[in-house]
């Protein structure tokens, strides 16, 4: 079991890239040009599993072949006419493969078997009732599972099916093997499915004639053709692939991405069509027509999504997408509504409920019920130390979906059997890595005693950044929180008063001169201990932080490390010290400054700062400590320019 730690930490996408040739067609050119009468070339074949299976399988059916997958050549002449009797075919991980061949294999001379691994066993084919009103002979387990014994009639007659479900591997199946059969057959099957199979074969010319009506298309095919081969085809980038790279794009503050030559038939963006809806920044163009496919680039920026509700009629056209859709709407501002999801729960594992039970273990708000799921943002969970273990199922788009979360978050988590990413996108890592530029901004966690000087090295840093740091000082929210329970002169302290006034506090609040008086001091500390108080200021303060745009962040507070930005959430932790007589000292000096009128004795300020150390370090919820990966900065000189100067160069360092 392949175990992966993600996050690829501070990612931002800058550039464009050309991905491997897309899965979907990569599987079908392969197969027809082994069929074809004559030589034909493949260009930029996809990487995946998948694809490797399709090649294996012509291979071990006696088709020669020669180079490699970004230049492939393949000796065309059928199955079975070398006086192949018998043949057992290893699927692997391929729906896809395995129903195609199928229907090859169905009007073939050859008596086969096909089995695979044990998600694909799992799945329902779908295909067998299909292809036997081509008077072809199949047996599977169930009726309906691998492995599937074909007997091979080459003697295949024409057949008029209708096929319900809008799946372009099943339509595909019969397609393949309506063309090895005597007569015109005759295919009707939703009009929403896939189209792969048709438009290619109608560049080959091979006779295919497709109506379509309101809902159905009617798919008219001569058996028996020539099947000409496929000249020098460059395999556009595979639309589902670029979905992974596209919502990471949208997801991480100042990417710019721009995928080149993106195979983009209508029934494989809708994905995009979807994303634009919420928010995304999302450009194709450069436009043309290839092989009898529209094939574009695509342009992509970082995005706010907004939440919408899905139709239900775009279901098919999304069924793979829908775990990195899932992922997007984690990150919209409202809740997002997914229906007419039970065709999920039939992929490479049940999608469905996996996505769901994962979402939940990284701290997404999601609510499953008979066939839907809506999902309406993060909860405090999100920012949890613990370390969610996702469990894949060995399905590919799970694993990349979640790659893409921790990727566009920072949220440290682990992944189960990662490597089936390779069935589909085995490169996305060294993808990633390419187009990784300098981090976005460094966000700095600083903890520390009280008066160590946090704030004085903050603004000092400041300083010397010349405007590109952001300073965010924790302790004056409850602060200001402080102060409004003050001036409202409650004998005791009113709980619902300050979750409420959380809710209202805006950045421009948290300079009043006020904020630091010796009362509003003395109440800080009872403040900052209520469990409310401090959940209700969770989600404000990551906001602060997180949509800073600035390229330093420095935060400072008593939690900041292990509460507000825990594990991979900042990219630095500090903690500042120093000795507390040096700290209650410093203290009584800001207070003299700030409040020259009033009388002030240091014993009781140094008082005060122990019983504070004490509240701090002993309260239950948030107390003060240092995590084990924060390095510790010694405060305790005069010259405050000796702990910035070592600041910086960690910062240095981190970006």
């Amino acid at each position: 079991m392949a175990i992966k730690k993600f996050p690829l930490n501070n990612i931002r996408l800058e550039g464009s890239i050309e991905l491997s040739g897309d899965k979907s067609i990569s599987i079908r050119t392969i197969l027809l040009s082994a069929w074809a009468h004559g030589i034909s070339n493949l260009k930029n074949l996809g990487t995946g599993e998948d694809v490797k299976t399709a090649l294996s399988a012509i291979r071990k059916l006696k088709i020669n072949t020669r180079g490699n997958r970004d230049f492939l050549t393949i000796f065309g002449g059928g199955f079975g006419y070398d006086k192949l009797k018998s043949i057992s075919l290893n699927m692997g991980n391929s729906g896809t493969c395995t129903r195609l061949i199928a229907g090859q294999l169905a009007c073939s001379p050859i008596f086969s078997k096909l089995y695979g691994d044990k998600s694909l066993s799992q799945r329902p084919l779908r295909i067998k009732e299909v292809l036997e009103n081509f008077n072809c002979n199949l047996k599977a387990r169930k009726n309906n599972f691998l492995p599937l014994i074909i007997k091979g009639n080459s003697d295949a007659i024409q057949s008029n099916i209708k096929i319900n479900k809008p799946s372009a591997q099943i339509i595909s199946s019969a397609i393949f093997c309506a063309i090895n059969s005597y007569g015109a057959s005759e295919i009707s099957a939703p009009n929403n499915s896939r189209d792969h199979t048709e438009k290619l074969l109608k560049f080959l010319k091979y006779p295919i004639i497709v109506k379509y009506q309101k809902k159905l298309k009617r798919i008219i095919i001569q058996g028996k053709k020539k099947i000409n081969p496929i000249s020098n085809y460059r395999i556009p980038s595979d639309p589902s692939s670029a979905a992974f790279l596209i919502v990471l794009a949208i997801l991480t503050e100042k990417s710019n991405l721009t995928i080149k030559n993106v195979l983009c038939n209508k029934h494989r963006i809708k994905y995009i069509n979807i994303l634009k809806k919420m928010g995304a920044k999302i450009k194709i163009f450069n436009a043309k027509q290839y092989y009898g496919e529209k094939v574009c680039d695509i342009n992509v920026k970082s995005s706010k999504l907004r939440s919408i509700r899905i139709s239900p009629n775009d279901i098919p056209a999304i069924i793979d997408e829908l775990p990195i859709l899932f992922i997007a709407a984690t990150f919209a501002k409202g809740s997002t509504f997914f229906p007419n999801l039970s065709e999920l729960k039939i992929k490479e594992s049940n999608r469905l409920q996996t996505m769901y039970e994962n979402l939940k273990k990284c701290g997404v708000n999601c609510i499953l019920k008979t066939n839907t799921l809506s999902i309406n943002g993060k909860n405090k969970n999100f920012y949890s130390v613990d370390v969610p273990e996702i469990d894949s199922k060995k399905d590919h788009r799970i694993a990349l979906s979640f790659l893409v979360l921790a990727a566009a978050t920072r949220k440290k988590i682990i992944i189960n059997d990662f490597s089936f990413v390779n069935i589909s996108f085995p490169e996305i890592e060294q993808i990633i890595k390419k187009l990784k530029v300098k981090p976005n901004k460094v966000i700095v966690a600083i903890d520390g005693k009280v008066s160590s000087g946090k704030t004085s090295i903050c603004k000092s840093l400041q300083k010397k950044y010349k405007g590109k740091a952001f300073f965010f000082d924790s302790g004056t929210l409850y602060r200001r929180l402080s102060l409004l329970h003050l001036r409202k002169k409650f004998k005791k302290i009113n709980v619902g008063f300050l979750v409420k006034q959380s809710k209202k506090i805006k950045i421009a609040d948290l300079s009043n001169k006020n904020l630091h008086s010796n009362e509003v001091s003395k109440l800080v500390p009872e403040i900052a201990k209520i469990k409310e108080v401090r959940s209700a200021l969770l989600d404000i303060q990551r906001k602060i932080i997180f949509e800073s745009k600035s390229d330093i962040v420095l935060v400072a507070g008593r939690d900041i490390g292990s509460k507000i930005l825990p594990n991979n959430f900042s990219d630095l932790k500090l903690f500042i010290d120093a000795p507390i007589k040096i700290r209650a000292l410093r203290r009584f000096k800001e207070l003299k400054h700030k409040f020259p009128s009033k009388k002030l004795v240091f014993k009781n300020i140094l008082a005060e700062i122990k019983a504070r150390d004490k509240v701090d370090s002993k309260r239950k919820i948030s107390p003060l400590i240092k995590v084990k990966s924060a390095h510790l900065i010694s405060n305790h000189t005069k010259y405050i320019s000796t702990p910035v100067m070592k600041i910086i160069k960690l910062i240095k360092k981190v970006s």
